[in-house]
């Protein structure tokens, strides 16, 4: 494969071990492509900042205050390549807590290459009408559990006016998602400075769900990988907002926390997505599951 040049954007915060983990494993794993990491390092007290400048590759590193959480944290990546770093063939949007398997990353390059151009027809007419284009595919790279499931990557929505998603099984068929998990995703140079930075309302989560929505709604196509690209575990509910066997107190607590289901970044993500009738729905059922232990 033709020397390929991909820049990586991702945040982290006092894990090291995994960090490092991560940008050794892209870097060494996929010889084809020259790598520039552009890292927002949220004031780790862990020695992730030093540990990340003594390795020999092409790195920016860039310094929070400890609560930019995952959005802040990717927002200040985003915003250093689209306006100071050097135009790449692609970005890639990583989490660090993903163990990449060898060749992943060019192997998503060569997908996206074979990737159907077009949307679908009714899509592109819509497109077509208002001026936008289907031209470059993003790819959406899956990742398994410690079983071997799928626990990331390309997503299906499941009903047009309420917040239900599927993921997408990674296959050699070219499956259209709606949108993505933001632990692995490849996005060509076009699509990427067309879409700009992620929403800044959000603190941590919806923002990968956002950002994907707003690729689509540009008349760009997202696709399934192939295959897993690396393992990553899903969050666990135990001890999170959804966890039944805590207090009622405990999980609203939880809920409203940066990292679970704040009101008003969830409030945000269904109004701009499906409007405000479902706004208003969605809103409300968290409370109520809490309120009846569900």
């Amino acid at each position: 494969m033709e020397q390929q040049t991909v820049t990586v954007m991702l945040t982290c915060y006092n894990r090291i071990k995994y960090t490092v983990s991560c940008v050794r494993a892209l870097a060494e794993g996929n010889p084809d492509i020259s790598f520039h990491f552009i890292i927002t390092d949220d004031n780790s007290t862990d020695g992730t900042k030093e540990a990340l400048e003594k390795l020999p590759y092409s790195l920016t590193m860039l310094s929070g205050n400890g609560q930019l959480f995952w959005n802040g944290g990717m927002e200040k990546a985003l915003d250093f390549a689209l306006t100071q770093a050097e135009k790449t063939d692609y970005y890639l949007l990583v989490n660090d807590d993903v163990a990449f398997l060898e060749g992943a990353i060019e192997a998503l390059i060569r997908r996206q290459k074979g990737a159907p151009k077009a949307p679908s027809n009714a899509q592109k007419e819509k497109a077509a009408k208002e001026g936008k284009t289907g031209g470059q595919a993003v790819i959406a790279g899956s990742t398994s559990d410690r079983n071997g499931r799928t626990s990331y990557g390309g997503v299906k929505l499941l009903s047009k006016h309420f917040a239900r998603f599927a993921l997408i099984e990674p296959s050699e068929t070219y499956k259209e998602c709606d949108t993505f998990n933001g632990n692995c995703v490849l996005i060509p140079r076009e699509v990427f400075f067309r879409t700009g930075n992620v929403d800044s309302i959000y603190r941590h989560s919806m923002s990968d769900y956002d950002y994907g929505m707003r690729i689509r709604k540009l008349g760009f196509m997202i696709y399934n990988s192939a295959e897993h690209v690396g393992s990553c575990n899903d969050n666990d509910v135990t001890g999170s907002w959804r966890d039944t066997t805590l207090t009622r107190r405990e999980r609203l607590k939880k809920k409203e926390s940066p990292k679970g289901l704040p009101r008003k970044d969830w409030y945000h993500f269904i109004r701009k997505n499906y409007g405000f009738f479902p706004a208003l729905y969605h809103s409300i059922t968290p409370y109520i599951r809490i309120i009846l232990g569900k």
